[in-house]
């Protein structure tokens, strides 16, 4: 009886200290979870002066090179493509006969009404001598004349619809797409090929409000790319909008002769303006979130504060600022991922 009270009196003592021992090892898990106040602790940042800087008479913006005119190769008339002369990448010019639709029946059609038409004017000419001799009365060629006039309107629609069977390129160019074959029954309005007039290419771009203003159709540009670093192509501005989009931009269409290019190249455009200016630009690092959203983080004392912003033109390793910066105010370039509003810093390296 002794030995079972002690045994009890030690299995109480164990499950105690274990208990004891989980709700340590407990409130050491909750306290090492719980979040650390660092809202006191500065945060280290380099930040740069807002000021303002010459900005270039150049002003290049990237585009992607275009076709300037394409065109389908359609036909006229409904039947069964005959004969079609081109190709994958054929060079067609503009009115080319390229292909037939069929035209027997039609073609048959014109040699009965031929044959009709032989023969009212000899029924006609007939009854003239008749009418001479008083042997037939004046008006019985009335009929004859009208069926003649008939005919021969027959005829000539007849013979547009052959004229319409024939299938022409409506612009020049190379056949960059093929979608039907000699044998095939075509619709009007089904494209049977595709034609890409790369002969002249265009650039398309968007000019901001501040610079649009000094651009005119028929100026010069520059147009350069990666793919020939030496080579400058002269371009002329060809259409400008007469409005712009919800950003202030304004659509710029640039035609360059083609010089080796093919559409789809990357290619940057340059303008050059008259006159040189100055404009507010900061670090394009110091944008939190890019261009897509622009703010910055703006210093006021030891801490910071969010500010929104409206972006010009890219100048280099710039950005040129519409509104949102003052002369003199100072924004963070770097240790933005740590930052909220609010947020408390120490400047490392403040750079104007």
């Amino acid at each position: 009886m002794k030995n079972k009270v002690i045994i009890g009196i030690v299995a109480l003592l164990l499950t105690g200290g274990m208990i004891y021992k989980l709700t340590q090892n407990k409130k050491i898990i909750e306290q090492n979870e719980m979040p650390v106040d660092r809202s006191n602790i500065p945060v280290a940042v380099s930040t740069f002066d807002v000021s303002y800087f010459p900005v270039s008479t150049d002003y290049a913006l990237p585009a992607v090179l275009d076709v300037n005119n394409s065109g389908n190769i359609n036909a006229t008339n409904p039947g069964k493509i005959v004969s079609l002369s081109i190709e994958l990448g054929s060079r067609v010019t503009k009115g080319q006969l390229v292909g037939k639709i069929d035209a027997k029946l039609k073609e048959i059609a014109v040699k009965s009404t031929q044959l009709t038409i032989s023969k009212l004017e000899k029924d006609v000419e007939r009854t003239e001598d008749l009418i001479k001799g008083n042997a037939a009365p004046a008006t019985s060629i009335l009929d004859l004349n009208y069926n003649l006039q008939a005919n021969k309107i027959q005829e000539e629609n007849l013979k547009q619809q052959i004229a319409d069977n024939n299938i022409y390129a409506p612009i020049s160019g190379i056949i960059t797409q093929k979608n039907m074959n000699a044998g095939e029954f075509v619709n009007p309005g089904n494209p049977i090929a595709t034609i890409m007039d790369v002969s002249v290419l265009k650039a398309i771009v968007f000019v901001s409000e501040n610079n649009v203003y000094d651009l005119r159709e028929g100026q010069s540009v520059q147009v350069t790319s990666s793919i020939y670093p030496d080579k400058i192509t002269k371009g002329i501005i060809k259409y400008i909008s007469p409005k712009g989009d919800e950003n202030h931009n304004y659509r710029v269409e640039v035609e360059i002769p083609n010089s080796g290019y093919k559409a789809g190249t990357y290619v940057s455009v340059k303008f050059a303006f008259k006159k040189a200016a100055e404009a507010i630009q900061i670090p394009k690092i110091a944008l939190v979130e890019g261009v897509k959203n622009p703010y910055v983080f703006v210093v006021s004392g030891n801490t910071v504060a969010i500010r929104k912003i409206e972006l010009g033109e890219e100048v280099g390793q710039n950005v040129v600022i519409r509104t949102g910066l003052l002369p003199g105010e100072k924004i963070v370039t770097s240790g933005q991922i740590n930052l909220i509003s609010g947020s408390k810093i120490q400047i490392i390296n403040s750079k104007n």
